[in-house]
């Protein structure tokens, strides 16, 4: 028997970590070392990059607390690892499972390295509930995987669910675990919510304690504390998704349990197999970053204009909802989801840019951003993935603002233009006369811009182009 290697990749925690508890139990007597790929940082964006090194600095502090290490490896993981093997004398390696196309590579070149170096890669179940393959085998009809959420919500429901496993720890002390990162500064403080695996456990008992009651009613409006605010920390496994499946159904079946708080609960687990199903699309569609799911539409027209590509990045549309979630990516890392629909869809349809345009912004701003979860959702919002109906629904900004922030709190928050304005004039600043601009000191376009193209017209011809092309 010989030592073992965890190589920590989404899993950046030590309870229910189900690769450090399988390399554990493997290596006996013998030490476990946890490592960690820096070059794994080269694939993440700076926000990314600032929630991940700060991760490090914990689990480090957290395994030298019981006398353990957590290395860092610099270069090719592949030969960093076979080196660290031969180093520590370690006879296995195991890790989180990948599921989309790029980091599935990467596992796919790491064994081969490390299995001519005599060394086994064992790649255990990754940071879902259920794994895609067990989804996909409740299929009637012959197939890879669900392409349509409600039956695959209903397959994945029927599932059942392991309770999460104990914490566990790396035992190995590494004489050469390497330099950490320099610490992110306060520069990064936004991307920084909930970092670390003590953070996330903190935020998921919170949310299961209190907001999640409401859910239903609060999480769709973006100027409310709604939400569970455990995006970054389920991307990068700070706390596991079991984890927060059961803690949130924990709730829901104890008998005084309201029923519209039960209601509430059901949504969140929807939402979290939503998250599971866009990871499933990733796994049996290894094309899904390039390629539209929908076959028809892998040759629609988009538009290439940088002019309307900067003014939606840049949050100055002239529609305040979408500049407000722009503003929101920009600042912090984050969008609320409600306004993130409403940007989406401006982007693909009142400007024709195509969801790849929008994809690639929400990859490099997004602290949570996650290649599955990006490229799925765009393409659904394009109307070309895995919505099945004949066409896309368009969304109005201005209904949905009117909806959803009535009183313009969340675009008064993010749009500093409007911040000042009655609710009338933040809600809708074109339409404001002369004479009230002069009575507001408020300006546009020199204060707020002017929509940058009128919705009804743009959407009536996004609509036709659409059908158009999917009907020849």
């Amino acid at each position: 028997m010989s030592a073992a290697i965890h190589w920590l990749r989404r899993d950046l925690r030590f309870n229910d970590n189900p690769a450090l508890s399988a390399a554990r139990s493997a290596a006996g007597p013998e030490p476990v070392f946890s490592v960690y790929s820096l070059s794994d940082l080269d694939r993440l964006n700076r926000r990314q990059n600032a929630f991940v090194v700060s991760c490090l600095h914990e689990l480090r502090a957290a395994a030298m607390r019981r006398d353990a290490t957590v290395s860092l490896l610099r270069g090719d993981p592949a030969a960093a690892l076979v080196s660290a093997a031969r180093r520590l004398n370690a006879s296995a390696v195991y890790c989180c499972r990948a599921y989309n196309a790029s980091e599935r590579q990467q596992a796919s070149e790491v064994g081969r390295s490390l299995a001519a170096a005599g060394v086994e890669l064992h790649a255990v179940d990754g940071n879902v509930i259920h794994q895609p393959e067990a989804v996909a085998d409740r299929k009637r009809a012959a197939g890879e995987g669900y392409r349509v959420f409600p039956p695959f919500y209903e397959a994945w429901k029927s599932l059942p669910v392991p309770a999460a496993s104990a914490q566990s720890w790396p035992t190995g002390r590494d004489a050469e675990m390497g330099p950490l990162p320099e610490a992110p500064d306060e520069a990064h403080a936004a991307a920084l919510q909930g970092a670390g695996e003590a953070e996330a456990r903190k935020a998921l008992h919170s949310f299961a304690a209190g907001r999640v009651a409401d859910y239903a009613v609060n999480a769709e409006y973006p100027a409310r504390d709604g939400t569970s605010h455990l995006a970054e920390a389920l991307r990068f496994g700070c706390v596991s998704a079991r984890e927060t499946y059961h803690a949130i159904v924990g709730r829901m079946v104890r008998s005084w349990t309201l029923a519209q708080e039960r209601l509430s609960m059901e949504l969140f687990v929807r939402r979290l197999a939503l998250r599971e199903f866009f990871i499933h699309l990733a796994f049996f569609a290894n094309d899904l970053h390039e390629v539209e799911l929908q076959q028809k539409m892998r040759t629609a027209p988009s538009c290439d204009d940088e002019e309307r590509l900067e003014a939606w990045s840049s949050g100055r549309t002239g529609y305040p909802l979408v500049d407000a979630a722009m503003r929101q990516l920009r600042r912090e890392g984050r969008v609320h989801r409600r306004a993130a629909i409403a940007a989406a869809s401006f982007c693909c349809f009142d400007l024709g840019l195509g969801w790849r345009a929008g994809r690639d912004i929400w990859m490099g701003e997004l602290t949570a951003a996650d290649e599955a979860l990006c490229d799925a959702n765009w393409q659904m919002i394009a109307g070309v993935g895995t919505d099945q109906a004949a066409y896309p629904r368009i969304y109005n900004p201005q209904k949905q603002l009117r909806h959803f922030d009535a009183q313009a709190a969340y675009v008064r928050r993010y749009c500093s233009e409007l911040s000042r304005l009655p609710t009338y004039a933040a809600l809708a600043p074109w339409r404001l006369e002369r004479q009230q601009q002069i009575e507001l000191g408020f300006f546009t376009p020199g204060h707020y811009p002017r929509p940058i193209v009128e919705h009804e017209t743009a959407a009536r011809a996004a609509l036709a182009a659409y059908k158009t092309h999917r009907n020849r």
